[in-house]
């Protein structure tokens, strides 16, 4: 066998481990050798031939990757990596902090709806080690009670929900590089999320913080500690090792949470990482009716669960 149909073998196999469909198969390794055959000096590709490299070789983090994101199923190679992020990178910002009355008003409001969206927020069993009380998959919360009401989820409709903050829906359609991942989070008093590290480092994270009891309420970035303040963003990287706490004894957090793509990677790389993140998602999404212990499964589930999480979100 020649290096070359050594290496191509290579790529075949590593495409098939993505859990694609065989024709996203076939869109993926057209993609990857656009990357592989490009000018090595070309920056629209650069992180992507590391990336690729790196997952040849059988790794899933680059060596100088920060200890914070070791835990980190995925991490790309060459983008910055820092826990906090510096807000005026992102121009974004000043629109969502100038919009904070109009967000929270359409927040509030849902708190007289008979059906205001929120649900458990629930994971696969794999994702934590905490099994939730009521057998739906698992929880991120060691303490109190986690509730959220998606606005943008990937493939998943969440329709009837942005119908109920059509402003706000706007609103996060208008942020340049929107990862198509949108949510309300509502940290019931007393609760902790526990550390954990999200999926990749590809995107960033931004908290608009609409309902915070005062001073009580932070959140940890790696080294950092970000303390919430009303109607004031942040942005960190959640391939860092993170948690979360209210510690207040009678209100609920209430945050805005909008993910966003990594600034660094070029618009090239963008497309090619969206069309993989959703192939694998339609994928996932077909095989939902063979696995309850599924990411499309346990989010249904979560939505139709009886149990009402009014009293938990708006306390």
């Amino acid at each position: 066998m020649t290096d070359e149909h050594h290496v191509e073998e290579k790529l075949r196999a590593l495409v098939r481990s993505w859990g694609v469909s065989t024709f996203s198969e076939r869109i993926a390794l057209q993609w990857l050798e656009r990357f592989l055959g490009s000018d090595k000096d070309c920056d629209d590709f650069r992180r992507l031939r590391k990336w690729i490299v790196l997952q040849l070789n059988q790794r899933r983090v680059p060596d100088d990757c920060s200890k914070w994101q070791r835990g980190c199923p995925e991490v790309i190679p060459l983008l910055r990596a820092t826990p906090v992020w510096d807000c005026s990178e992102f121009p974004w910002v000043q629109t969502l902090e100038s919009n904070y009355a109009v967000i929270k008003e359409e927040l509030l409001a849902l708190k007289d709806c008979s059906k205001s969206g929120f649900q458990p927020y629930r994971a696969p069993t794999w994702a934590s080690d905490i099994h939730a009380k009521d057998g739906l998959g698992s929880a991120g919360h060691d303490a109190g009670d986690w509730n959220v009401l998606y606005l943008f989820l990937h493939n998943v409709d969440f329709q009837t929900n942005r119908a109920l903050c059509p402003k706000t829906a706007a609103i996060i359609e208008s942020i340049d590089g929107h990862y198509d991942h949108t949510f309300f989070s509502a940290l019931a008093p007393r609760t902790h999320v526990k550390k954990h590290n999200g999926p990749t480092n590809k995107k960033l994270r931004c908290h608009l913080p609409l309902v915070v009891p005062g001073g009580t309420c932070r959140l940890r970035a790696g080294d950092e500690v970000v303390y919430a303040q009303e109607g004031k963003c942040f942005v960190f990287d959640d391939s860092f090792e993170h948690e979360a706490w209210n510690d207040d004894d009678s209100r609920s957090r209430i945050v805005l949470i909008i993910d966003v793509w990594h600034p660094d990677l070029s618009a090239q790389e963008r497309k090619f990482l969206g069309f993989l993140r959703n192939a694998q998602l339609r994928m996932d999404k077909t095989m939902c009716q063979d696995s309850g212990d599924n990411f499309y499964s346990i989010i249904k589930k979560a939505g139709e669960a009886s149990i009402s999480p009014h009293e938990a979100v708006w306390s």
